[in-house]
């Protein structure tokens, strides 16, 4: 019977020690190259776990830049994260890739627009906020530096194609972020900053407010445009709206960002966006990718 006592007095004091410890203390850290995760998330059309793909530089340090790599249409997030590990070895990052399967974010409905509406074509219903996919992002940053501890560690994202829309529409409609760095790469269409044009297409009948759209323009985004992205094919969004944009996704990423700076100068607001073309890359991820690295060594590496 004393021995059973002791025991149980033994596993309540580990108890209590494991309870008083900070959670980043108890979280595993992630390891030196490839691991995956699975986290909690409630967006989505089911409250299925979000798996993560992360990559860990041997030379990745709290501190050094973590980047958040968003996959596109076709939901790889293996291939995207292996698009980045050399680029990740060669800065010394860490490279982390949610995947956003079709089962849970169906369409794009729930990926690249957000779930702002129940239909993409102008004419869904709005949906409350606390139903949007963007505060997910958020979420997997918080999760990440509190796995690592790296709180002091700066943070870009990245988003390729139909990555593109869903980051893009972050740094408009997520609100406040941790990110110092935002990279939309070859988006196929945009929401437009533009309050006469219906959403999804422009902001009208979205609740923006004129201080959150400032705060938008404030934001640090680089978008990233392959000039040899000039292909309209089948996966290319072809509506007059989409058309009103430009004819390929060159010209809409250009059209985006003028139309932003337009927006800006009208309404006051500081305006802190910038355009990066790639010359000769179409719509490769992994070469959009290595044009990312190097903004992200240009304005994030000592």
């Amino acid at each position: 019977m004393k021995t059973w006592l002791v025991r149980q007095f033994t596993a309540f004091c580990a108890l209590l020690i494991v309870l008083a410890m900070p959670s980043w203390v108890a979280a595993e850290e992630l390891p030196v190259g490839e691991s995956v995760y699975t986290m909690t998330e409630a967006t989505g059309a089911t409250n299925a776990p979000v798996s993560i793909y992360c990559y860990r530089a041997a030379s990745w340090t709290v501190g050094r830049p973590i980047v958040f790599v968003f996959h596109g249409m076709n939901r790889n997030a293996v291939d995207y994260r292996a698009g980045w590990e050399d680029l990740a070895d060669q800065d010394g990052l860490l490279v982390v890739c949610p995947e956003f399967t079709e089962a849970k974010y169906p369409g794009s409905r729930y990926y690249n627009t957000g779930n702002i509406m129940d239909k993409t074509n102008g004419k869904g219903q709005l949906q409350p906020k606390d139903k949007w996919v963007f505060p997910a992002i958020d979420r997997i940053i918080r999760d990440v530096k509190k796995r690592t501890g790296a709180d002091s560690s700066p943070v870009a994202i990245f988003g390729h194609s139909a990555g593109a829309q869903m980051v893009h529409r972050y740094a408009l409609f997520g609100g406040s972020s941790e990110a110092a760095l935002i990279m939309p790469a070859n988006a196929g269409w945009y929401t437009m900053p533009n309050i006469n044009v219906n959403f999804p297409y422009g902001l009208k009948g979205v609740p923006l407010t004129e201080a959150e759209l400032k705060a938008a323009f404030a934001k640090p985004v680089v978008i990233l445009l392959g000039e040899a992205d000039t292909k309209r094919t089948e996966n290319l969004r072809q509506t007059p709206e989409a058309d009103a944009q430009g004819e390929n996704r060159f010209e809409r990423g250009q059209h985006f960002y003028y139309q932003g700076a337009s927006e800006a100068a009208r309404i006051g607001a500081q305006f802190n966006w910038q355009v990066v073309t790639v010359p000769g890359v179409g719509h490769n991820g992994d070469a959009m990718a290595q044009a990312a690295a190097q903004v992200i060594e240009q304005l994030l590496l000592p």
